[in-house]
């Protein structure tokens, strides 16, 4: 019998609120540095939600503000510490929990490096970030979002998911290949659609 796939997102699907904010301040080494910069990534977010830039030239800018520069070692270090302050949800609490941890996988366009240290045994899938040969971050080498998270299941021979838990409309390329959606909203499930439901 074929193993059920559960897909969940992350960012405010088992979280309240959005984590990559927290990440680059983490990773920041001193908070007013953080300050100095937030004002330009903030407008940059802001340019991003009109649709005048995409998610990839977003995340970029935050890598080239944040990141860049950090050791590996260091990223290390800084993904666990943010891992351990992360509130999750309801969602995690009253739906991932009840699902054997072997059918479910973790998609986000989060960065892995503080995803696999909150979910050590789960299966997760984030976006991921690029090194130098000198091991410093100078970029990104995956931006897990949209289309970029269908082809890597169809590439696991995942063809069909049983659920899908997402807060976002941009997970509808993963929508399309679920049986079963949840529409997160607020920390709770707020719709839940069924095979050929319109979306």
């Amino acid at each position: 019998m074929k193993q059920p796939v559960i897909a969940f997102d992350f960012d405010k699907t088992l979280t309240y609120k959005d984590t990559l904010f927290g990440f680059y301040a983490e990773a920041s080494k001193s908070l007013p540095v953080f300050k100095m910069k937030y004002p330009f990534f903030l407008f940059m977010a802001a340019a991003y939600k009109l649709g005048l830039i995409s998610n990839l030239t977003l995340k970029k800018t935050g890598v080239w503000f944040y990141l860049r520069g950090l050791s590996r070692d260091e990223m290390k270090e800084i993904g666990e510490a943010y891992a351990g302050k992360i509130e999750l949800n309801d969602v995690y609490r009253n739906e991932l929990l009840k699902y054997p941890s072997e059918q479910i996988i973790i998609i986000s366009a989060s960065f892995e490096d503080y995803l696999k240290p909150l979910f050590p045994n789960h299966r997760v899938v984030g976006s991921r970030l690029s090194y130098s040969d000198e091991n410093r971050v100078n970029g990104i080498s995956v931006n897990m979002y949209g289309e970029e998270k269908k082809e890597w299941l169809q590439n696991q021979g995942i063809k069909e998911i049983d659920s899908i838990y997402t807060d976002s409309y941009s997970d509808k390329p993963l929508m399309d290949m679920a049986e079963r959606t949840y529409l997160v909203k607020d920390g709770s499930v707020e719709i839940k659609i069924v095979g050929e439901e319109k979306l």
